[in-house]
């Protein structure tokens, strides 16, 4: 009997819905290098290898996707599913862990029913990859750990209290393979203006190469990010000189803060880069509290705000409004082509740079906005089988603004309140 290629595709998507689970394993944490994830678990793989995620399309993966093959993936008996949930950001992969029998479960994609459908488009990162999307997730289960973009000392102290603080998470967290860069983004209308006042002449909203980027200085965003108030938050042409304090589409010059919930790792990255979260603790201090929305919220300040967002889709959206709106963003994300929000320069360095994948500074050293990846299992550093396999796999990065840790021989030495150095 012959079999057509679209019979044998049947049989082998058959082959992945059918399976009989046999064990997940089941992570939270950082998102960004979420398709990297994927990747790494389909070399593992030696059979028949497919994505279920709750989101629709197939263009992302969304915040929850299972990496499922048809058999256990190699050297990880037992195991045939990896569940993700990466809603809530990096610390989510602590907090919401077994390490604490009270902690709050996360849902997860655990339905398998689905017939996976094999996409075929090279503008996609699942290009190549079987997926079934549309598929609820359910459940609330505690996480077994997961990847964060710094290490816990960048977050708040309260998250960190209820697990004995630092200490208490020390012997639970290594480094990953890899490492991310940020980037201040600010919506279209700021930056237009700031073209504008920077004398970025022929150069509009569209263009976002290095040389139409206009420069944010570190210490123009740290005034807008501390909690202090000055006159960064009640005049934007003096933070930034020559903007217009008002316009048509600012009427007020209004300026908003697009800020990332405390869990995220993006936003301890930014604490720490602008404000000294994790090194300014010590005895010689140095630390600046966070501005958040809680303390300016909507009127409390005719000419700042601050909105917070758990997830990365929410900063986006925050900053896709009119008016004038910066915040901070990790480098995989990708501005449209046409409108919204936009990376400029820091101190003068593009981070962004589609051209070369958002990582050429950071790897030589130029871009400092970058810290080195963390990964917690509950049960001690390098226990979880399953999040060391991946990382492994991390050696290699294929996201924009991630590089493995064997593509730069610039780094922070293990430890993310280190400066920069080459090796």
């Amino acid at each position: 009997m012959k079999f057509t290629k679209i019979a044998l595709a049947v049989v082998a998507t058959a082959a992945i819905a059918g399976q009989a689970q046999a064990a997940t394993t089941f992570l939270s944490g950082a998102s960004a290098t979420s398709i990297n994830y994927v990747k790494s678990l389909q070399s593992l793989c030696g059979g028949d290898f497919a994505v279920f995620k709750e989101s629709t399309g197939t263009t992302s993966l969304g915040n929850f996707f299972t990496a499922k093959c048809s058999q256990d993936f190699t050297d990880l008996a037992g195991v045939d599913a990896v569940a993700f949930n990466v809603s809530g950001g990096s610390y989510t992969a602590i907090q919401n862990s077994s390490l604490l029998p009270t902690n709050a479960g996360l849902k997860f994609v655990q339905d398998f029913s689905a017939t996976p459908v094999l996409v075929n488009d090279p503008n996609s990162v699942l290009n190549g990859i079987a997926v079934a999307a549309g598929v609820t997730a359910t459940g609330s289960i505690q996480t077994e750990g997961g990847f964060l973009d710094i290490e816990p000392a960048a977050f708040d102290a309260s998250l960190l209290a209820p697990f004995g603080g630092v200490e208490g998470l020390a012997d639970k967290v290594g480094f990953a393979n890899f490492s991310q860069a940020f980037g201040v983004a600010v919506s279209n209308s700021l930056y237009t203006a700031l073209q504008t006042a920077q004398g970025l002449t022929g150069c509009s909203a569209n263009d976002m190469i290095p040389a139409c980027q206009p420069t944010v200085s570190r210490a123009q965003y740290a005034s807008i990010a501390t909690s202090s108030f000055n006159t960064a938050k009640t005049s934007i042409s003096t933070l930034f000189p020559a903007v217009a304090p008002g316009t048509t589409a600012v009427p007020a010059g209004k300026l908003t803060l697009c800020r990332r919930a405390s869990t995220s790792g993006t936003q301890a990255a930014s604490n720490q880069f602008f404000l000294n979260n994790l090194t300014g603790t010590g005895s010689n201090g140095g630390f600046e509290p966070v501005a958040t929305a809680a303390q300016f919220g909507p009127g409390v300040v005719a000419t700042f705000e601050v909105k917070e967002g758990a997830g990365t889709s929410n900063a986006r959206d925050c900053l896709n409004a009119a008016g004038y709106g910066i915040g901070i963003l990790s480098l995989e994300n990708v501005p449209a082509a046409t409108s919204g929000y936009r990376f400029v320069k820091l101190n003068r360095v593009e981070g962004f740079d589609a051209a070369k994948a958002s990582k050429a500074t950071g790897i030589s050293g130029e871009y400092e906005f970058a810290f080195q990846a963390a990964k917690f299992s509950v049960g001690g550093a390098g226990t979880n089988a399953v999040i060391e396999a991946i990382d492994a796999g991390l050696t290699t990065i294929s996201v924009n603004g991630l590089w493995g840790s064997g593509d730069s021989q610039f780094g922070r030495n293990g430890n993310n309140a280190n400066v920069i150095t080459k090796q």
